[in-house]
């Protein structure tokens, strides 16, 4: 009896440490996270939305616009993940897309883009996607990550999907942008700030409210002038 016990407290252990193993290095969507960081002090973790600004950090400039970090789901930090950036069909046919681009793409057969990149020792995949406008569209961006030294993206794991893609920019050509953040888009978004409908292309925070807290990251981002050109990605 004492025999059996042991050897099914050891096959029970085996079976824990074969899970472990098995999804040591298997991308999780509830500990990977996403972060948007605006400037040196503006960062939102988790956001409802993707929000993508102009990089108008004086120290340092690159500043990444959109950040990945990929864990297991023992919450160990993956490196050499590869990290793909999915924008759908309706998202990359309304964007003003900049001409020069920091971040490798692909525009797929099925009219999405594609952005990638792979984690480093911490985990992290680092994007700066440079594009104007605001699109609500339902599975509008779409994040997937996959264990490492697998590049294919239909290997890869959905972490995240967001509906919103939204910018500073939203004025321009048909309403919509022109690579330009100026007193245009200010009128645009005065008007939902001070009473107007409520508009997700405006509420770069994500909390369902045009605030203070919105004219803050807006104000940062005015008077920008040509925004796909000079260092350092633009939006």
């Amino acid at each position: 009896m004492a025999r059996f016990a042991r050897v099914s407290l050891l096959l029970v252990g085996m079976g824990l440490l074969l899970g472990t193993v098995a999804f040591a290095n298997v991308p999780d969507p509830v500990n990977s996270q996403v972060r948007i960081q605006f400037n040196a002090t503006s960062t939102i973790v988790e956001p409802v939305h993707i929000v993508n600004v102009p990089d108008n950090d004086v120290a340092p400039q690159n500043r990444c616009e959109l950040e990945v970090t990929v864990k297991d789901a023992a919450g160990n930090l993956i490196n050499n993940s590869t990290v793909f950036v999915i924008f759908s069909k309706a998202v990359t046919d309304t964007l003003c897309w900049c001409t020069t681009q920091n971040q490798g793409n692909t525009v797929l057969g099925d009219g999405r883009r594609e952005f990638h990149a792979n984690t480093n020792a911490s985990g992290i995949a680092e994007f700066q996607i440079s594009a104007g406008g605001c699109v609500d569209a339902v599975g509008g961006v779409v994040i997937r990550a996959g264990s490492p030294g697998n590049a294919d993206v239909n290997a890869a794991l959905q972490l995240r999907a967001y509906n919103v893609v939204s910018s500073m920019d939203n004025t321009g050509a048909g309403a919509i942008c022109d690579h330009t953040v100026n007193a245009n888009d200010l009128v645009q978004y005065a008007i939902a700030h001070t009473g107007g409908p409520y508009s997700t292309c405006h509420d770069y925070t994500g909390d369902g409210l045009v605030n203070a807290n919105d004219l803050v990251l807006y104000a940062q981002h005015h008077t920008r002038g040509a925004v796909c050109t000079g260092t350092g990605p633009k939006w």
